[in-house]
């Protein structure tokens, strides 16, 4: 209301009412979008305005303590984090040193295997298993962090004196949240000039251990360049992950509600009793049951069990008569698609339920779920973890004498675990025939299944070269004609190929 409309509410309240009412009704018509306007549908339906990092804030710990006990008490919630660990990280994510000097590539991959077995400061996991356990913990809880160690030369054993930690976010201390003069944190994590991260604020030891030794002390601030902090932003300026299990844990925890009660109607409907009736003016055995050791002591009969047979005496057993029409069927498949859609997955990954699937759906169905991986991949996994984590292990290798400074220093590329086909031949024809028209190089085609193209190659030659020499004839030699038809026809210019060790 303005000022005018206030005057005249104070000397005619109805007058003012009406005015107001005709102002809202016009700014409603005014409104060239429905989800804007006011009315009977819109009922109730209020949006805040507050910034990402606030609407963080204020369900971080809720979400993320309720999505654990989801994935831990749900085989749903499980399931969705096996799929994308699974898919997105694999055996793990190759690195592969791309420096152009064979000499210096087998050198830095010889030194990173030696590491990469013991990369875990607590001595348990190697780096593969750490990527999905870091993933797997960002899905769950929000984000997860990984911290560089560094060791000295007789506590690495001879390796690089390097090692990751793994930490979850519990361990952000997400209490630490203002703004002063000269430091701005939010949610745990220092803020520079232009929101440009300087570190994270952690606690010693994770704050749910119920230990005294956890929060004595309080947090530390562990600058930037020491960890690296894995988690999905979704808007600008978000500090903090939020746990994917966020958009279906009321359905999904409702789904589970559903599949219970349809068991337990199952079973109650499975119970077969039999009720003898006595003459009239008998005891009653139904309503209470003597003890067995004749003490007078009496329990009431107030559960039925499959194939018990009870006294009811002259009285009339009424049942309450379920429907027989359950929906149950056709509201858990809805259920269960909206879960999996909500996830990120297929409704065949989270049930494997294959009854209508075939190969063109199935291969339908994954080209949004591969393109999501690819994205989780090379957006968070690549740029947040492997990458920097491979930086700090060149320098310090370096550093130990390990490896020698190169002025092009040590370039690396990144091979992603491979995507089963759907079906082997199909795809294995449809890759050959993409690679020959040039879409893709053959590097790109070999690297797609997950393998070192140089590798391959080299172990290829290797194993030709010993199977020549012993005069074998295999169906997988790609230089021979398979199944003994004849070789196709070379092409002018081309020069022949030998067959079967005539080289006349």
């Amino acid at each position: 209301m303005n000022a005018l409309d206030r005057l005249i509410s104070v000397f005619s309240p109805q007058a003012g009412l009406r005015r107001a009412a005709a102002r809202a009704s016009l700014e409603g018509f005014e409104r060239s979008y429905a989800a804007g306007q006011s009315g009977r549908r819109n009922k109730g339906w209020t949006g805040r305005g507050t910034s990402a990092n606030v609407e963080v804030g204020q369900a971080l710990a809720t979400l993320r303590n309720r999505a654990r006990e989801f994935v831990r008490d749900s085989w749903a919630g499980q399931r969705i984090l096996d799929v994308l660990v699974s898919h997105v990280v694999g055996t793990g994510i190759t690195v592969v040193p791309n420096t152009g000097s064979d000499r210096a590539d087998n050198q830095f991959r010889l030194v990173r295997e030696e590491w990469q077995a013991q990369a875990d400061v607590e001595g348990v996991l190697d780096e593969p298993t750490m990527q999905a356990l870091a993933l797997r913990s960002m899905v769950e809880g929000g984000d997860s962090v990984i911290r560089f160690v560094d060791l000295t030369s007789a506590e690495a054993d001879g390796s690089v004196p390097f090692r990751l930690q793994g930490l979850e976010g519990d361990q952000i201390d997400a209490s630490r949240d203002y703004g002063l003069a000269g430091s701005n944190t939010r949610l745990g994590v220092e803020l520079g000039d232009n929101g440009r991260r300087k570190g994270l604020w952690l606690w010693k030891n994770h704050p749910g251990d119920m230990s005294v030794s956890s929060l004595v002390g309080g947090s530390a601030l562990v600058g930037w360049n020491d960890l690296c902090h894995l988690y999905r932003p979704l808007r600008w300026g978000q500090v903090r992950g939020i746990t994917w299990f966020a958009p279906i844990l009321l359905n999904g925890r409702e789904a589970q509600d559903l599949f219970d009660s349809a068991l337990m109607q199952a079973r109650t409907q499975a119970c077969f009793a039999g009720f003898r009736k006595s003459n009239p003016g008998d005891p009653n055995p139904f309503a209470t049951k003597d003890a067995a050791d004749g003490a007078g002591d009496s329990q009431k009969v107030t559960r039925i069990e499959p194939g018990m047979i009870v006294d009811i005496g002259n009285s009339d057993m009424v049942f309450a008569q379920p429907s027989s029409q359950s929906q149950f069927g056709t509201v858990y498949l809805a259920a269960m698609q909206a879960m999996a859609a909500g996830a990120g997955i297929t409704y065949d990954q989270l049930t494997g339920d294959l009854r209508q699937a075939n190969y063109s759906s199935l291969r339908a169905g994954k080209i949004d779920f591969r393109r999501l991986v690819e994205q989780i991949q090379w957006h968070l996994m690549a740029p947040r973890l492997v990458l920097p984590a491979t930086r700090r292990f060149t320098d310090r290798a370096i550093l130990a004498g390990k490896l020698k400074p190169r002025s092009g220093g040590y370039p690396v590329d990144l091979i992603m675990p491979a995507n089963e086909p759907i079906d082997p031949k199909k795809d294995l024809e449809a890759d050959i025939a993409s690679v020959r028209a040039g879409r893709q190089s053959p590097q790109e085609f070999i690297s797609a299944w997950g393998r070192d193209w140089k590798k391959v190659v080299a172990d290829t030659a290797t194993f030709f070269d010993v199977a020549d020499k012993a005069k074998l004839a295999l169906d997988i030699d790609g230089r021979r004609p398979l199944n003994g038809g004849s070789p196709p026809a070379p092409q002018d210019g081309a020069p022949q190929t030998p067959q079967d060790g005539n080289n006349d």
